[in-house]
């Protein structure tokens, strides 16, 4: 993927462009699950200004291997307001930094369609057509 199609939220393959309008959709659907591993909990620590033990206890699962979920299934880092907001954007893990451009995405079609509702930044488009 070039820097240039990156910024027009296209990837190589993916069936759809991808701006992003800050419905929150995406961080406020129950069931979802993001991963984190030291790193994240690392980068977290630092942006919030708390320690990594804090980080743990307020945000993490029992395990500590995902985010908690916060009020209502949502992403416990969404904010709410006129645009929903990630409260840890600059440091969020992978899996919201890649978003929609996941895996699965491509090896399904139920779940693009799905992706496709949820998200109204996610625009479909004929593959090969730039």
């Amino acid at each position: 993927m070039s820097a240039g199609s990156e910024q027009r939220g296209e990837r190589d393959g993916y069936p759809f462009t991808f701006r992003c309008r800050r419905s929150g959709n995406c961080c406020a659907r129950p069931g979802g699950f993001v991963r984190v591993g030291p790193a994240d909990v690392t980068a977290i620590a630092e942006h919030l200004g708390l320690s990594e033990a804090g980080v743990r206890s307020r945000f993490l699962s029992a395990d500590g291997s995902r985010l908690r979920d916060g009020v209502g299934g949502r992403c416990v880092f969404l904010q709410d307001g006129a645009q929903a907001g990630c409260g840890i954007y600059p440091v969020r893990p992978e899996r919201c930094r890649t978003w929609p451009f996941w895996p699965e995405l491509l090896e399904s079609d139920e779940a693009r369609a799905q992706a496709e509702r949820l998200c109204p930044g996610i625009e479909p488009r004929a593959l090969g057509v730039p």
